[in-house]
Order: structure tokens, then sequence, then C-alpha cells
């Protein structure tokens, strides 16, 4: 299958995996449309992409705004939906208001570019979900973190069965060199790569561009449906 005059959708296409992805495909030929909460970022990432590629600001926890973005994109071939609210440290006994995030975006945020995203997709096409290794190997104050990953593999095998013939995949990936993780751990940056890479049986931390080349097969091959595809250099072997 080819990306070829194919409308490629990525909500949280302004930097990071979400930018890579968009990169990938409109290299493939695809027509690319970004999203993400900053204007400003969406301005410098859209320069970096062909002409034509359109970008909307947009904060995926909003269900109206989602449905108003996909009726005025029409059509939709493929979509991947990596916009989320990352928190760490946080406990149980944390106050809600700093722990809904997490599913407000991942989980809803999710569920909204499914139900307008499916609508505008016209014999099949393809939506995919992201998640994380979280869901499966948690570390302490991580835990809503982790449930919003699980939901969305869940979520994700249950709308390939009920949006068939559009596939649903979700991508679950390892420790990625993005501005988010900075922007998370800071100063301790550094001495966390260090300690990935020398357990990591590939030694070496992923790229944006590693998740790209995961989604762009998801997209691509027309034969996988319902899985979660792990791509984290072999973190959930240690």
């Amino acid at each position: 299958m080819t990306l070829e005059a194919k409308t490629v959708v990525v909500l949280g296409g302004s930097t990071g995996m979400g930018l890579a992805t968009a990169k990938a495909a409109a290299a493939e030929g695809a027509q690319v449309v970004i999203t993400g909460r900053s204007k400003e970022k969406l301005e410098a990432a859209v320069a970096q992409l062909p002409a034509g590629s359109r970008s909307a600001a947009l904060d995926v926890a909003d269900e109206a705004g989602t449905r108003s973005l996909f009726e005025q994109i029409g059509h939709v071939d493929h979509l991947f939906i990596t916009a989320a609210a990352v928190t760490v440290g946080t406990t149980l006994a944390s106050d809600s208001e700093v722990l809904r995030p997490s599913m407000d975006t991942r989980f809803w945020g999710s569920l909204y570019a499914a139900r307008y995203g499916a609508a505008q997709m016209k014999n099949g096409g393809s939506i995919t979900f992201m998640s994380g290794t979280s869901a499966w190997k948690p570390r302490p104050g991580g835990a809503v973190g982790s449930a919003s990953c699980g939901a969305i593999e869940a979520f994700g095998r249950s709308l390939a069965i009920e949006l068939a013939p559009i596939r649903v995949n979700t991508i679950a990936p390892g420790l990625i060199d993005t501005p988010l993780i900075e922007a998370l751990v800071g100063e301790h940056k550094a001495a966390l790569v260090e300690r990935e890479v020398a357990r990591q049986p590939v030694k070496r931390v992923g790229t944006p561009e590693d998740i790209a080349d995961a989604v762009l097969f998801l997209m691509k091959n027309g034969y996988v449906t319902g899985i979660t595809l792990t791509v984290d250099g072999g973190r959930m072997l240690i």
C-alpha cells in the first residue's frame, strides 16, 4: 500500500514523534495535516513540511474542537494520535486535577479523534493510537499514566472489530529522545539516558524516526489490525 496522495492526519504533530511521522508520510507523497496546542510550534513544524501541508491548533481533550477539525478536513485516509499529557512523580494521593489530564488526553482525546476521524474515512483506512510500555512495566509515581496506556490498548483492539474494515492499531514506545523527555526530567536527562543505554539490548535510546517508521508500517500494511506494536529497544525484556 502506498501513501501517495493519501490524507494523513497527525494529532500532536508539531514536535517529536508526531512531527517525524508527518515528515515521513509527506516524503512518501501524503497530504499531511498536523495539530498541536501551540501555534508557534505548529508554524515552525509546518515550515519543515512540503508545500500544501496544513496545520491546526487543537487541544485533543476538546471534543467540539476535534469534531470541527475533521469536518473541515473532510476525507481522511490515515490518522495517528500521539498528543497526550504526561505527568511523573504523582501518587494516588495527588490532587485529581493533576491526575485527570492523562486520561482526558490519551484516552478521551483518542476516543474523540477516532469517533470523528473514522466518520471521514471511506473504504477503509487506518487509525494508530499511542500507548507506552508503562502499561505493562509500570514505575512508581505513574499509576494513572500506566492506566491510560492500558486503556488505549484495550480500546484499540475493540475498535479494530467495531470499525472494520478501518484498521486500528497501537504503538507502545519505550524511551524516545524527544523534547518531552527534557521537559519532564530536565537536568536529569543525561543520567536517565546513560542508565537506559546500559540496560537495553540495543544499547541506545529510541529516536522519533524509529516511531515514525513503525507508524508508517501500520498505515501501509493492510493486513495488520488490532495489535499493539512495541518499539522499545528491548526494554520489556529487562
